[in-house]
């Protein structure tokens, strides 16, 4: 088990050493200090590169530089840098983003004095200013961060987005290019970001309340989308009112990965949020992360996709500097002199929530025609996941007078999790967390859940599903009888969830049913 006192040292930590395979260090003793063979090997050396050096020198000489710090740290010689040489040299200036990330690299030893990332505590709420977050980020694409322990599918570093081994081609090179435009556009508004924070919370709550208790269901909206986007365009409410909390359906192992999840997508979007795998310990059933900015007007993406999967690709209409200017939707209706901003605005997320998603295609023994979320356990199991990560951001962000949760069809898709299912489950989850808001008034907060979901992947399940919801909705339903009615649904393994959910409600069906 791990310690909760667990530290992941730094590279400039003394006590990271290495025992020098390269001969790169002018020291005598041995194992030898790694940094000072990072900062001579790459910082150093890079930085003092004439400014006329040729792009294709300064590349080779970069990559070689990755190259000797992955066999001198890491024991792994010659790594398979080809989608990172081929971006690097595709670029049209690939001094600029290199120098940025650099720069960033280089600040490590003074945003971090003591050389330590202590391992995130369950409850714990951790800040980190940006750019703590880019030193970080910049060392991951170095390749120069130690693993934690836990990890064991490739380590914190991105060298998994540099290998065409796998022939992976499309997403990886989006997600290099990506992070070169973040330490790019960074170094243009280092004075904006300076005073921004990011705030990593492991929510944490050992077990579901009583769920006998009459609670009014929150608000749901279900949106539905011509193609999976990220971040499409959305009615947003007055955002200086409203926090906005963003669901990643997450791994247990929080981190990127080299094709096109959800998580993976985001991870590259917001590449703030890339440090969180280097010390979030596994998700557990009763811990979610919870990752928010103090920015004004949330997480400012440098770049967003559409699609899913195979099918993802970058969204050419996102522009970033119009996204960092319109931050004030309460303007979004008609304005003096008859002028009209438009009413819907791309998503904004005050909160990212990594919720550890069921990897239910991992199941093999499931009895025959089956809802693996109907197996023993499983709908209590993503109950308390979600609603510990609900609990965890509402305590967390107070003054919030309204929350908006943004949830994907979490669990569903690759990890054959039902989406009828779990959009019931995130209704309940949210409706439950939602009793324990107090809002600025004391009179409690208000919660509303948007599903956003592709056309027609509910209407494959069960072609009645809208008139069920208004059902629900319209028949003053509370979260602890939908509750009751999704768990008597299990016991009758019911493949028509909605419409067993309404029958066992008792509710009143159109005769066009």
């Amino acid at each position: 088990m791990l310690s909760p006192d667990f530290n992941l040292l730094l590279p400039h930590h003394p006590a990271v050493t290495t025992d020098d395979p390269l001969g790169l260090s002018d020291a005598e003793e041995c194992p030898t200090a790694a940094y000072p063979i990072i900062k001579s090997h790459m910082l150093d050396k890079i930085q003092s590169l004439p400014q006329d050096t040729p792009p294709e020198t300064l590349v080779s000489v970069f990559l070689s530089a990755i190259s000797d710090l992955s066999y001198t740290l890491h024991n792994r010689p010659d790594p398979n840098l080809n989608l990172l040489k081929s971006c690097l040299l595709s670029h049209p200036n690939p001094c600029i983003p290199i120098k940025c990330m650099l720069d960033a690299a280089s600040a490590l030893p003074a945003v971090f004095p003591s050389g330590t990332l202590p391992v995130l505590k369950p409850g714990e709420i951790r800040t980190y200013t940006s750019e703590q977050a880019a030193a970080l980020v910049a060392h991951q694409f170095l390749s120069t961060l130690l693993s934690p322990p836990w990890n064991d599918w490739g380590g914190v570093n991105l060298t998994s987005w540099f290998s065409d081994a796998d022939g992976i081609v499309e997403p990886k090179t989006t997600y290099i290019k990506i992070a070169l435009d973040y330490f790019t556009t960074r170094a243009s508004h280092l004075l904006l970001e300076a005073s921004q924070t990011l705030s990593f919370h492991l929510c944490h709550t050992p077990s579901l309340p009583p769920l006998d208790t009459a609670i009014p269901l929150a608000d749901l909206k279900v949106i539905e989308l011509p193609r999976e986007a990220d971040f499409p365009n959305i009615h947003t409410p007055n955002r200086s009112k409203t926090h906005t909390t963003y669901i990643i359906s997450s791994h247990r192992l929080v981190g990127h990965g080299p094709s096109a999840t959800q998580e993976e997508r985001m991870l590259a979007s917001v590449p703030e949020l890339l440090p969180a795998s280097a010390f979030t310990p596994p998700l557990e059933d009763t811990t979610a992360l919870a990752v928010s900015t103090s920015a004004d007007g949330g997480f400012t993406p440098t770049a967003v996709f559409t699609g899913h999967g195979r099918t993802a690709r970058l969204d050419s209409s996102y522009d970033r500097s119009e996204y960092s200017r319109d931050i004030n939707p309460e303007q979004n209706e008609e304005q003096p002199g008859g002028m009209r901003i438009r009413a819907n605005m791309r998503i904004r997320a005050n909160s990212f929530l990594f919720l550890n998603a069921t990897e239910l295609d991992a199941v093999d023994d499931a009895p025959e025609g089956m809802l693996l979320d109907f197996l023993p356990s499983m709908l209590e199991r993503d109950l308390l996941k979600a609603y510990a990560g609900f609990c965890g951001v509402f305590s967390s962000q107070g003054n919030a007078r309204r929350h908006r949760i943004i949830a994907p069809p979490w669990g569903s898709g690759a990890f054959h999790g039902d989406v009828r299912v779990k959009l019931l489950l995130l209704w309940i989850a949210a409706s439950f967390a939602a009793a324990n808001v107090e809002g600025p008034g004391g009179d409690g907060g208000e919660v509303e859940l948007v599903f956003l979901v592709k056309h027609f992947v509910l209407d494959a399940k069960e072609e009645w599903w809208r008139e069920c919801i208004e059902m629900i909705v319209g028949g003053e339903v509370t979260a602890d009888r939908l509750w009751s009615a999704l768990v008597e649904a299990r016991a009758r393994n019911s493949g028509t969830v909605f419409d067993s959910v309404v029958e066992i409600l008792g509710l009143q069906k159109p005769v066009s049913f």
